[in-house]
Order: structure tokens, then sequence, then C-alpha cells
């Protein structure tokens, strides 16, 4: 068993840009789906803003946690309609918080 980690590709665009390219985005999403390090891949939308929509991947392998080459293609996709904001995300451990068992 690997190592949890969170890869997340946020986005700030229009509602009108994002309907327009949710049929591509959950397409790539379903295909790393598939993949068998990844534990789920999927999409949220803000709750107040209807233009800001997030892509989560969360992975569990034993690489070291960074940027994927699926969340690159995903960011580089998302790009083209607003503002990115590409991260990758650990457990808390080095502040004292640890992940729930």
């Amino acid at each position: 068993m690997g190592k949890m980690w969170v890869e997340a590709i946020r986005v700030r665009s229009s509602a009108t840009a994002l309907e327009k390219a949710a049929t591509a985005l959950n397409n790539e999403v379903k295909k790393i789906n598939e993949l068998v390090s990844v534990e789920k891949a999927f999409i949220m939308q803000h709750a107040t803003y209807d233009g800001d929509l997030i892509v989560f991947m969360l992975w569990n392998n034993e690489v070291k946690p960074d940027k994927t080459r699926e969340g690159l293609m995903i960011a580089e996709r998302l790009q083209e309609l607003g503002t990115i904001d590409h991260a990758v995300w650990i457990p808390a451990k080095k502040i004292g918080v640890h992940e729930s068992e």
C-alpha cells in the first residue's frame, strides 16, 4: 500500500465557459479514474461562484507527491478557460495533524 496524496487543479472562469468544456473535462476525468494508482478523480463546483471549478485526484502510490502528467494535462485544458491554481497536498503531519484512520 502506498502513500495517499491529493492533486488539485482549480480554475476561475465563467459558468458559460465551463459548460462548453464540461463534456471533454468529464471524459478526461473518467480516463484518469481508470488508472491503477489513482484512488479517485472527481470534479467539484464552488457552492457560490458558478465559474469556479476544481478537479481532485486522490493518489495512492510510492512516488514523490508532485504534479502528474494527468494533472498537467487537465491544467493545460482548463488554462484556456481562466486562471489556474494547480497544487499538490499531503497529510498534515508536519504541523501535528494526522490523517484519520
